[in-house]
């Protein structure tokens, strides 16, 4: 019998960490549960198979009465997008979004993004230690909510921007990793010309055997992570500090995190002496700060959230050039160890 409640205790600790992408944040404005994000079918649960149609916006996501009741956002570039999550990412794990443009005189309403995708955004390891990866969404027990900025460049158009978030705990082998998906639809107005690249196809930009999503993160500790997937466009900038939806955005290795402190390599730290990158930045799960986004309704922020967020890391002058952190990127996914 105690092997049964055992196994009831764990089923219902796992199935409490679930979690959604629940609402957008649009420049410090939290939108209502499902506004302008495509409502999931299937509670809060992950999807598994990174080959299936639900890989897409998750289950439910590309049924017709959910995508035509779904409103779209308005956003230009260099607004400050991202989500809420129902819960908090309670999970180890990297955090990416990606986008993908409708065809012309499609509504992002009406588009099931089988076109092509580029990722904008990586949130990954705030640290590396001698007990493995620190994960920057794992701040005081999870973030609840998290934002970036969009690209200058981005061109007008209707848009699907899709978070992920995969969760690693049991990930040791093929088919263990989660994924938590959400999709929100968007008009970005404005005259940007660039050309996002790399482009993936969803499904298709994984096959499930990619060393960061087959991954033991528990013994042998890991020394090094690379998400899975394309860099990010358009300056393959990693972020190691989640900003959240009262603060500046950073990430997209134009802007410093709000405090002037790069953000793109995270510390790597050992048992004796200790290699820590230039521009790292550690939190420390302290309040950063007490101020929340304004709300339209009941997708505000929740009051665990000032809880969720790291110490202000100092600052390191000139490190937040886009130059230094596309080296430091380059360093850094050359394999992070750890010193003797």
């Amino acid at each position: 019998m105690r092997s049964t409640f055992a196994g009831v205790a764990a089923f219902a600790a796992t199935a409490a960490a679930h979690y959604n992408f629940e609402a957008l944040i649009h420049n410090d404005k939290v939108t209502d549960p499902y506004q302008f994000v495509r409502q999931t079918t299937n509670s809060n649960s992950p999807i598994t198979d990174v080959t299936s149609d639900n890989f897409i916006c998750n289950q439910g996501g590309l049924d017709a009465d959910i995508m035509a009741k779904t409103e779209t956002q308005e956003v230009a570039p260099g607004d400050a997008v991202g989500f809420t999550i129902n819960s908090n990412l309670g999970h180890p794990g990297p955090l990416s979004v990606y986008m993908s443009k409708a065809p012309e005189g499609t509504d992002a309403a009406a588009y099931k993004g089988d076109g092509d995708w580029f990722k904008v955004y990586e949130l990954t390891t705030s640290s590396i230690t001698a007990e493995g990866l620190q994960w920057a969404t794992s701040v005081g027990g999870g973030i609840n909510n998290f934002t970036f900025t969009l690209p200058e460049d981005l061109p007008a158009g209707q848009y699907l921007m899709r978070g992920e978030h995969i969760a690693l705990h049991g990930a040791q082998e093929v088919g263990g990793a989660q994924f938590y998906i959400g999709c929100a639809q968007l008009t970005v107005t404005g005259s940007g010309a660039g050309s996002p690249s790399p482009t993936v196809k969803i499904p298709g930009v994984y096959d499930g055997t990619e060393d960061g999503i087959v991954i033991n993160l528990y013994y042998p500790a890991p020394t090094s992570y690379d998400a899975p997937g394309p860099v990010t466009w358009p300056n393959a900038c990693i972020d190691h500090t989640a900003n959240y939806a009262d603060q500046t955005s950073d990430g997209d290795c134009t802007n410093d995190d709000g405090a002037g402190a790069s953000a793109s390599t995270p510390t790597t730290t050992g048992s004796g002496a200790g290699a820590s990158a230039t521009g790292a930045a550690t939190p420390t799960g302290a309040a950063q700060s007490s101020s929340r986004p304004s709300a339209t309704g009941a997708a505000g922020v929740s009051g665990n959230a000032a809880a969720a967020q790291p110490t202000t890391p100092a600052s390191s002058g000139d490190e937040s050039s886009c130059t230094k952190k596309r080296a430091a990127r380059r360093s850094a996914k050359k394999g992070l160890k750890l010193m003797a």
